[in-house]
């Protein structure tokens, strides 16, 4: 038996996990598609966290005013 030997730390793993033909082709876009719109949805959250705290704020200085 000829090839390169293995460590003891190493056991032999059958072929049919090493060789993995790719399921669907497409499904890496929809991953991406998705991993995309929720940063989006997170950027979204944020600004409106955002937008609300300074109309909280405005609030008050109208307030503090009369």
């Amino acid at each position: 038996m000829s090839g390169a030997r293995r460590g003891p730390g190493r056991p032999r793993r059958p072929v049919t996990e090493e060789v993995e033909p790719e399921v669907n082709p497409g499904e890496n876009m929809w991953v991406q598609l998705l991993q995309q719109q929720q940063a989006m949805h997170r950027q979204y959250q944020e600004q409106q966290a955002q937008a609300e705290r300074h109309h909280r704020e405005m609030m008050q200085v109208l307030q503090q005013q009369r």
